[in-house]
C-alpha cells in the first residue's frame, strides 16, 4: 500500500496543479452547457460568486502540500469536500465526465489511506 500511495499523492498533486493553473491561465476549455440547462444554472452560480480563483488557490496550495508531502493530512481533508462536489456533479448532472471524476476520487482514497495515521486526532 505503500507505493500505492506515494504514486497516487504525486500523480494526485500534478493533476492539481494543471488543473489549478487552469483556473487562472485558462489553457483547458470549459465545458460547453446550453443554456438554461441545470448544468450551467450550476456553474453560473460559482461564477457569480467568483469561486473558480479560490477553487484554483486551493488546487494549488494542495499541490504543493502533497508534492513536498507537508501538511498531507491538511491538503486531503479540504481536497475531500472539493472531490466529493466534483463526484456528485458528474453523477447527478453531467454523467459524460464521471471517468475523471472517479480517477480524481481514487487518487484521494489512495493517498488518504497511505496517510491514515494523519487522521486520528478527527476521528476520536
Amino acid at each position: 500500500m505503500g507505493k500505492a500511495s506515494l504514486y497516487s499523492r504525486y500523480l494526485f498533486a500534478l493533476v492539481l496543479l494543471v488543473f489549478g493553473l487552469n483556473k487562472f491561465l485558462g489553457f483547458m476549455p470549459a465545458p460547453e452547457y446550453s443554456l438554461g440547462s441545470p448544468q450551467m444554472t450550476y456553474m453560473a452560480g460559482l461564477s457569480g460568486v467568483h469561486l473558480f480563483p479560490i477553487l484554483g488557490i486551493i488546487y494549488l496550495a494542495s499541490a504543493v502540500m502533497l508534492g513536498t508531502n507537508k501538511m498531507v493530512g491538511l491538503a486531503t481533508v479540504v481536497m475531500a469536500a472539493v472531490a466529493f462536489n466534483f463526484l456528485l456533479f458528474h453523477i447527478v448532472l453531467d454523467p459524460a465526465g464521471l471517468p475523471p471524476a472517479i480517477v480524481v476520487t481514487v487518487l484521494l482514497v489512495l493517498t488518504m489511506m497511505g496517510n491514515k495515521d494523519k487522521y486520528q486526532g478527527l476521528l476520536s
